[in-house]
């Protein structure tokens, strides 16, 4: 799937290019100061930054129903283009690995973490712009819930850049969020990172689709917490022109992750009511 990208710089890779899921996700470091994050990142022009909408769903590749919320997520995208951003979070009991042929583990501890917070009690299910929906919303109203979303205020430009260093096997993220507008509220930052193009087994309706492509899986959670993510400001209130940085590294030795499938998602949160504010994604490596 092409991804467009507003206001993100692409770094050229420095080399040329679950209950149980420590082992999945590999080791990953938070690098805590600003001052860590050495890169230079552009001016924002105010002019070219529109605000994106995000959308998590809850699936699982035992749930039957499961390939018909991708679909609507594919329908979605179709009409959103770029202004939507979707997380594919495997939860619940029918996203625990089963027998010889459902034997993947596609959680994650967080996203597990997501989900209980929520309370979401079926899949597909998903949360749109984290406002809360206890159990979330069901397929056929994830349309409407977008539709909803008053995208005429933007108040922050968010730029990623990424570098990967394919001999050490590692990601080093860089994030910046710009203010466009005084904000009454703390803001904090999230960051995923998620894979496309798994191949993996998936119920749909009666049958087992063994080469079944798995998109936009949340492999690793990259701050700190999946809720509160990473504090902007010290939790102090930001106005226009104020600016933060973060800065993480994640490894991708002892995974199966594959780093040119793999991107970043971050997004800005209302500390206070947990809305989004700005969604940005970024490849690993390439465009």
């Amino acid at each position: 799937m092409k991804r467009y990208f507003t206001l993100s710089l692409m770094f050229l890779c420095l080399t040329g290019l679950f209950f149980a899921c420590d082992k999945i996700d590999g080791d990953y470091a938070v690098i805590p100061s600003n001052a860590q994050s050495d890169v230079s990142f552009p001016e924002v022009n105010p002019g070219e930054v529109y605000r994106k909408m995000l959308i998590e769903e809850f699936t699982g590749h035992r749930c039957t129903n499961c390939p018909m919320g991708h679909q609507i997520l594919e329908t979605l995208h179709s009409r959103y283009g770029d202004t939507l951003v979707a997380v594919g979070i495997h939860y619940g009991a029918l996203a625990k690995p089963v027998g010889s042929t459902f034997n993947y583990d596609f959680r994650t501890e967080k996203g597990t973490r997501l989900g209980d917070y929520y309370v979401i009690d079926a899949i597909p299910s998903a949360i749109v712009n984290r406002n809360y929906k206890e159990g979330g919303w069901s397929r056929e109203l994830w349309g409407n819930q977008l539709a909803e979303v008053d995208r005429s205020q933007v108040y922050a430009a968010l730029q990623l850049i990424n570098q990967y260093d394919a001999s050490k096997k590692t990601l080093k993220t860089n994030a910046k969020v710009t203010m466009l507008k005084d904000y009454p509220n703390p803001l904090s930052l999230v960051v995923y990172l998620l894979e496309d193009g798994i191949v993996k087994p998936q119920k749909d309706g009666n049958q087992d689709i063994e080469d079944y492509v798995h998109n936009h899986v949340l492999r690793k959670t990259v701050t700190d917490d999946i809720l509160s993510g990473y504090k902007l400001n010290m939790a102090n209130a930001m106005n226009a022109g104020d600016s933060d940085t973060f800065a993480a590294s994640v490894g991708f030795s002892d995974t199966d992750w594959v780093p040119e499938n793999c991107y970043v998602v971050a997004f800005v949160l209302d500390a206070t009511t947990q809305e989004v504010l700005q969604v940005e994604t970024l490849n690993v490596v390439g465009q």
